[in-house]
């Protein structure tokens, strides 16, 4: 794995490291400031960049708590003295296995700590929700508010006007084949996407995984007909019978030759499965009913 960085616009720029875009804004010559962190799986080829380079990096901003965004930030803090920045609702959930419970409902505060205890650090500075700015050494940043993927997911527009959409959007699928994605609340992300449609005020745009583009509307809608193409490929694993959450996660995993190798992965999937459906749920497709003691998922009568 290889580092390398694109200089985007003025002292914006981007660390493309393990599938993951990562923005930087630079304070002054040689001292960084990082949007997100990324996985801990980076960490030796980040390091080995920054020494290299001879790169300070004096703060951290952060989008969402998700490993992939915040694993290396108590390293960071610790190695340079970072800041780290964060949302209340972020700075809460990652301070303890217990607020991570919140992402991580099915793990027990052990598992937690042995899988994604990287993520675990207290954050330096906290802003509130209202908050449409924040001010890192002097550099001003614009909140954007992009819910639906996570709880608390954010974008940041640099001093340079270059908005950081993190995971609110993801770059064309070339695959040819429409790979499922995590989103905590489908519709809330539909609707934040459709937003980012019809964004055209800013120079430059950052998608986490992963790209610069200098126009957001053809992206996102692609991204718009793709997560429809998903959500609709989940209902279609539904029936007029129905069948429990655990019997859907087995019939989904099928179908999308998904490992379930361990509880881990089971877990990581069930996420994945439980979130398409309650899309459903609240769309009216599908309806929850309680038979002989087991909570059933079946198709309903309404057709959209």
């Amino acid at each position: 794995m290889r580092i390398h960085i694109e200089q985007v616009l003025g002292n914006t720029g981007c660390l493309f490291a393990g599938g993951n875009c990562i923005p930087f804004y630079q304070l002054e010559n040689k001292r960084w400031l990082l949007i997100d962190s990324g996985s801990h799986h980076i960490r030796q080829e980040l390091t080995d960049y920054l020494k290299q380079e001879q790169i300070q990096i004096r703060a951290v901003l952060c989008s969402h708590a998700h490993f992939d965004h915040t694993e290396n930030n108590r390293f960071l803090q610790e190695t340079f003295g970072a800041e780290i920045v964060m949302s209340a609702a972020d700075a809460g959930m990652v301070r303890d296995t217990i607020g991570l419970k919140a992402c991580f409902y099915s793990y027990s505060p052990g598992d937690i700590q042995e899988s994604y205890g990287e993520m675990i650090c207290r954050a330096d500075r906290i802003f509130a929700p209202w908050e449409k700015v924040v001010e890192v050494e002097h550099a001003v940043f614009q909140i954007l508010q992009l819910p639906g993927h996570a709880s608390s997911h954010l974008g940041f527009v640099t001093p340079d006007g270059v908005a950081y959409l993190a995971d609110a959007v993801f770059s064309p699928d070339n695959s040819g084949k429409d790979r499922l994605l995590y989103m905590l609340n489908w519709k809330r992300a539909l609707e934040t996407i459709e937003e980012i449609r019809h964004y055209d005020g800013y120079a430059r745009y950052i998608l986490a995984h992963c790209g610069v583009y200098k126009d957001i509307r053809d992206v996102a809608e692609e991204n718009i007909s793709r997560f429809l193409r998903i959500l609709e490929g989940c209902l279609a694993l539904f029936t007029t019978e129905g069948c429990s959450l655990d019997a859907l996660i087995t019939r989904a995993a099928y179908h999308y030759h998904f490992p379930l190798h361990d509880f881990e992965w089971v877990s990581l999937f069930e996420r994945l499965v439980r979130a398409m459906a309650e899309y459903w749920v609240e769309k009216g497709n599908v309806k929850r009913e309680f038979l002989n003691g087991v909570v059933v998922y079946a198709l309903s009568d309404k057709l959209e």
